[in-house]
């Protein structure tokens, strides 16, 4: 390859990988310990879960909202270990399982992170 070329493929490739963090993560708000996600938020120890929202220690969940230690659901919320519950019933579970399902994850370069 020639220089220009290596040039502009690695002035093309950091332009687009700026949100990347060390864990591989891309597009993500406050998460915890996750890992190959992206754009999931308020989540903690996932792994290749995407567009998700409050997920607690999923892997390869999409879609989902309100799912804890679930594995490869799409669309689903109020899961826990792939199984359905109702809204009141998932929280409850939780409690009765220790699970802290608020993450605060501080990150030091977001402006409105309180301190």
């Amino acid at each position: 390859m020639d220089q220009r070329f290596q040039q502009e493929w690695t002035k093309l490739k950091s332009e687009h990988t700026h949100d990347r963090d060390p864990a591989n993560n891309y597009g993500c708000f406050n998460v915890e310990a996750c890992r190959n996600c992206n754009f999931v938020y308020n989540s903690r120890a996932c792994i290749g879960c995407h567009n998700s929202d409050s997920v607690i220690e999923c892997v390869q969940c999409i879609d989902c909202r309100d799912c804890a230690f679930c594995v490869g659901l799409n669309g689903a919320r109020f899961h826990i270990l792939n199984k359905e519950y109702s809204e009141q019933d998932y929280y409850a579970k939780l409690t009765e399982l220790g699970v802290d399902w608020n993450v605060e994850a501080f990150d030091p370069l977001d402006p409105y992170a309180s301190l």
